[in-house]
């Protein structure tokens, strides 16, 4: 008989209940500037180092691939970097390609979209993965 394991948290890497800006758009290697048409604006509501879980209008297909554009205030400090001067002193977006590996309708046309991080600068992840360190600790 197999083992049920309830309340029993599998997860590898911390994740966060955080509402942070988000620019989402369907990713075509032919074109990287992407296409505004199909770019979509909305709120994370959760975040780990290995991705993202985001409410939005648009169902988009499991195996999708995305561009995603996270506006994550502060994350930009826990950068390793020589001169952070410059670049503490502008916001960035984390920015990071995706794969859409959960699509769930949660009703009145909205959907929960899981995507996993198939493409992150391994700088960046570092930085997110800080952040998520510190942010998890002051919840």
């Amino acid at each position: 008989m197999p083992k049920i394991y309830k309340n029993v948290e599998r997860r590898q890497f911390i994740r966060i209940d955080e509402e942070d800006l988000l620019v989402c758009e369907p990713f075509d290697p032919a074109n990287f500037s992407g296409s505004i048409a199909k770019r979509i604006r909305t709120f994370t509501k959760s975040l780990s180092e290995s991705g993202i879980l985001f409410e939005t209008n648009d169902p988009y297909a499991v195996g999708a691939l995305l561009k995603l554009q996270i506006d994550i205030p502060g994350w930009e400090k826990y950068k390793l970097e020589f001169y952070k001067a410059d670049v503490l002193s502008r916001h960035q977006p984390l920015v990071v390609l995706g794969k859409v590996v959960r699509v769930e309708d949660i009703g009145q046309g909205r959907f929960d979209i899981g995507v996993v991080f198939t493409a992150i600068d391994s700088g960046h992840r570092l930085a997110l993965k800080k952040y998520l360190q510190i942010e998890k600790t002051k919840k």
